[in-house]
């Protein structure tokens, strides 16, 4: 495990997952008035923007107390701006599969376990990439997803091509945790959230024009939605992901931010007065346990090489 990990990063990611399981609201409501790409264009170029801001406000008052401005460690700024544009790509097209997937399948909740499946894949890709993982972390990523299936799948599980498309999103969103931990130690985490959201909002705009156009009164009903999903689960939720994840082994950062769906499902219940079974109450509890058991391990000396 690198040295970098420490307990502050679980609890960032936690604070993010709530943020992200409370914006489902916002996200069901804007989708009443704009199409996926619209919305998804709008919520992240006005993230893009306040970053962007942020950004530069920042960097601003580093030059003016002669501090080095980012973190280099013998990395060029083509590869720092490099990676940072694969993070928004990934995003996109992860934001894209899964809209498209949801949309064929009409079944959020299945979309929802579907998508859960990147805890799986963030450590598989860590393999590739050399990174070792733990045998118990293997077991709790296990329970997470048995906890979500209990959480999001009520009834038969059919695979359609909405389903297949949903799972190429998992991976996209596992690529993306990936290259952020990757690129972490080589840029400050609020630039990177900026460039990420830039990316993506220019992509989805492009999309937006081609596929469903302009509709400025639609745009200004589904405005509130819009600004709920760009502040609360874009400017803090993401960048608190990248804030936590350079404290956190992305394999047990993965299944943290995986608690959306709990949160979702907690909001769904009070707000919405939805029915909470005793299949979901077990999935919850199994997620929890997961997340728990995998942080009681973290810290082993034992372990201190490449862990994912």
């Amino acid at each position: 495990m690198n040295n970098r990990y420490s307990f502050k990063g679980p609890i960032i990611l936690l604070i993010a997952a709530i943020f992200w399981g409370t914006t489902f609201v916002a996200q069901s409501l804007g989708s009443d008035h704009v199409g996926p790409f619209t919305y998804n264009a709008g919520r992240f170029i006005i993230t893009g923007i306040i970053l962007s801001i942020i950004s530069l406000i920042i960097d601003k008052k580093k030059k003016k107390n002669n501090n080095q401005v980012e973190l280099t460690n013998n990395k060029s700024n083509r590869w720092i701006i490099f990676m940072a544009i694969g993070v928004g790509l990934s995003l996109f097209l992860a934001a894209t599969f899964q809209q498209v997937g949801i949309d064929m399948t009409k079944s959020a909740s299945k979309s929802g376990f579907i998508t859960t499946i990147y805890i799986v894949l963030v450590p598989v890709l860590g393999l590739l990439l050399k990174k070792k993982v733990k045998l118990h972390i293997w077991f709790c990523l296990i329970a997470a997803l048995v906890g979500s299936y209990l959480i999001s799948i009520d009834g038969n599980f059919n695979i359609e091509v909405g389903d297949l498309l949903t799972l190429i999103c998992a991976l996209l969103f596992a690529v993306q945790i990936v290259l952020i931990d990757i690129i972490n130690p080589y840029i400050n985490s609020i630039k990177l959230s900026a460039i990420q959201f830039v990316v993506a909002g220019s992509l989805s705009f492009i999309v937006m024009v081609c596929t469903e156009g302009i509709d400025l009164n639609s745009i200004y009903m589904a405005l509130p939605a819009i600004l709920y999903a760009a502040i609360f689960s874009g400017c803090i939720a993401f960048t608190l992901q990248i804030v936590g994840q350079k404290y956190t082994e992305p394999t047990v950062a993965s299944m943290i931010m995986s608690l959306e769906n709990v949160v979702a499902l907690i909001s769904g219940v009070i707000i919405l007065h939805e029915e909470l079974t005793l299949r979901v109450v077990i999935g919850c509890v199994l997620i929890f346990v997961a997340i728990i058991l995998a942080q009681l391990n973290i810290f082993d000396k034992k372990n201190k090489k490449n862990i994912c």
